[in-house]
C-alpha cells in the first residue's frame, strides 16, 4: 500500500509538471484520436438531465463534448492533479460552465455516494493509476445499475499484426513514464460489469469498451 500511494504521489507531481504545456503536447494528436473521443461519448447514450461523471478528467477535453448534449444534467470531471485541473477550467468554454463541475478526488477512493451516475466515461486512465482494479471497483460502486461505462484505453494488441505498433507504443510508455499499456482491462473487470461492445483501433492497440452494471 506503501508503494502504490508513492507512485500515486509520482503520478500527481508528473501531471502537475505537465499540465503547463500538456496541451500543447495534446494538440499534436491526430483526428483519428478526436474521432475516437467523440466515438466513445456517443457510446455513452446521454439524455439531456444524465448526470456523468468523467474518471480522471485530466485537462478536461471531452467535457464540453459531453456537456453540449446536457440541459438540465451535469457532467463532472475529477482528479487529483490539481494541475490538470487548473488547466481544465480553462479549456470549458463560458457556454457550458453551468454544465460542468471539476472536483478533486481519488479515482479508486471517490468521495460520491453508490448508485449515483447515470453513466461513466474515462479515457487513458487504466493505464496510469497505481491500483486498476481499484478504480474499476469504485466505478461499480457509484455507477447505478443498468449505467453504461465506457472506457477508452490502450493495451495489448487482440490480432498479432498490431505487435509491431505495440512495441512501439510500450517504448514511448517506458520513456515517458508511469504508463502501463501492458494492462488488459478484463483482467480488472469487476463481475457486476457485461461487456457490451467494443471496438479495436490503431492495430488493435486502441480500444473503446462499453460496460453495462448488471441489475
Amino acid at each position: 500500500m506503501a508503494n502504490s500511494k508513492a507512485r500515486k504521489q509520482k503520478i500527481i507531481k508528473r501531471y502537475d509538471k505537465m499540465s503547463k504545456y500538456y496541451d500543447s503536447l495534446d494538440s499534436g494528436i491526430s483526428q483519428a484520436s478526436v474521432n475516437r473521443r467523440k466515438l466513445a461519448v456517443k457510446f455513452l447514450n446521454i439524455e439531456p438531465d444524465h448526470l456523468i461523471l468523467d474518471v480522471g478528467t485530466g485537462s478536461g477535453v471531452i467535457l464540453p463534448v459531453i456537456a453540449r448534449k446536457l440541459v438540465t444534467g451535469k457532467v463532472i470531471g475529477i482528479d487529483l492533479s490539481t494541475g490538470m485541473l487548473d488547466k481544465a477550467r480553462e479549456n470549458i468554454p463560458e457556454e457550458f460552465r453551468g454544465r460542468v463541475e471539476l472536483k478533486e478526488d481519488d479515482v479508486e477512493a471517490m468521495s460520491f455516494p453508490d448508485d449515483h451516475f447515470d453513466s461513466l466515461i474515462t479515457t487513458y486512465t487504466l493505464t496510469t493509476v497505481p491500483e486498476p482494479r481499484m478504480m474499476m471497483e469504485e466505478c461499480y460502486r457509484v455507477l447505478k445499475p443498468g449505467g453504461i461505462f465506457v472506457m477508452l484505453d490502450t493495451g495489448p494488441p487482440s490480432k498479432k499484426h498490431g505487435y509491431p505498433i505495440y512495441w512501439w507504443m510500450r517504448l514511448s510508455a517506458a520513456l515517458f513514464g508511469y504508463t502501463f499499456i501492458n494492462r488488459r482491462y478484463t483482467d480488472y473487470l469487476h463481475s457486476g460489469f457485461e461487456v457490451i461492445g467494443e471496438e479495436r483501433f490503431y492495430g488493435t492497440t486502441v480500444y473503446i469498451v462499453v460496460l453495462r452494471k448488471k441489475g
